[in-house]
């Protein structure tokens, strides 16, 4: 298993969405300007900037957690590409968490929005969705300068439709869809506009997917209860064996001592300073991103922003 660092040891984990939101909300707020006034009134008000009238409501950044975008800069750092050529598909990946958020009826958690209606309740089911659709389409005008994000984003997109629709169809009891399909959407765009290879953007999508639907840990089986028994009978006596005549010497037995296995004693663990290699044959999101990415640090990085956000280990 890959050395990572612990909430205490990296803080900056724990403030990395934080800092996302800071750099990517000047991207939305430029993007919002260029909708039409009805729908940029309902997208402010989803992001926490705006009240039903438009009016601004003071607070300096939006809505929600940043996970996604914080997710899309680590990503890019984490294949050794710069920060700031991310920002699009950073600020792309929050357009698509908040469209689907208004098209599933569900209000984003800015600062007070416990206390006022969902965007849904104020503006409408027709408002709301034309705001998720509009925040989708900017999106995909974000990342248009490469060919290979606008398909992945459009793929997701209509993964992330068929998740709702399917929620629907099981009823308004059914779960939401988990934050998998996002998540690994965030870092695969992260890589891309860091320009890394596609192999590289496939292991930090299935890495994202797996932060999104974490595998719980097996629970250990029940003790057997143990009921009360009669005791057991005492065993016979056996009969004296008769002594055995002198004879030819018998060939040696083998010999039933188990062989000494070769490699490394379990438990044993490796010298200072050794850098992670994968087992060959292993296959989890975290063991392949360790063989693509050209260095520990991008995977450390990733791996504290998956234990703050999941709390389990990988």
């Amino acid at each position: 298993m890959i050395p990572y660092p612990t909430d205490h040891d990296d803080p900056g984990a724990a403030t990395a969405p934080g800092r996302a939101r800071a750099v990517v909300d000047p991207v939305l707020r430029a993007c919002l300007h260029t909708l039409p006034e009805a729908v940029r009134v309902v997208c402010a008000y989803q992001l926490g900037w705006g009240d039903r009238t438009g009016a601004p409501t003071g607070r300096g950044t939006g809505a929600g957690r940043a996970i996604g975008p914080a997710l899309v800069l680590a990503a890019a750092r984490a294949v050794g590409g710069p920060e700031e050529a991310a920002l699009p598909a950073a600020a792309a990946v929050e357009l698509v968490h908040q469209s689907t958020l208004l098209h599933a009826g569900v209000t984003g958690r800015a600062p007070g929005a416990r206390r006022r209606p969902p965007t849904r309740a104020v503006f409408g089911t027709t408002g709301a969705g034309a705001a998720g659709d509009a925040m989708a389409a900017l999106a995909v005008r974000l990342v248009a300068g490469r060919p290979e994000a606008v398909t992945l984003l459009c793929d997701r997109l209509i993964e992330l439709c068929g998740a709702r629709a399917a929620r629907h169809a099981a009823g308004p009891a059914a779960a939401l869809p988990g934050p998998g399909a996002l998540f690994g959407l965030a870092c695969a765009l992260g890589a891309i506009h860091a320009g890394a290879p596609p192999r590289v953007t496939a292991a930090l999508d299935a890495f994202g997917r797996a932060m999104g639907t974490p595998t719980p840990a097996p629970r250990a089986a029940p003790l057997p209860r143990l009921t009360p028994t009669a005791p057991p009978a005492p065993a016979p006596r056996l009969a004296p064996v008769a002594p055995v005549s002198p004879s030819a010497p018998s060939a040696p037995s083998a010999s039933l001592t188990p062989p000494t296995p070769s490699g490394p004693a379990a438990g044993t663990r490796p010298p200072a300073g050794a850098r992670y290699t994968a087992p060959a044959g292993s296959g989890s999101p975290l063991e392949q991103l360790a063989r693509v990415l050209p260095g520990p640090d991008g995977v450390a990085e990733l791996v504290a922003l998956y234990r703050l956000i999941t709390r389990t280990d990988p």
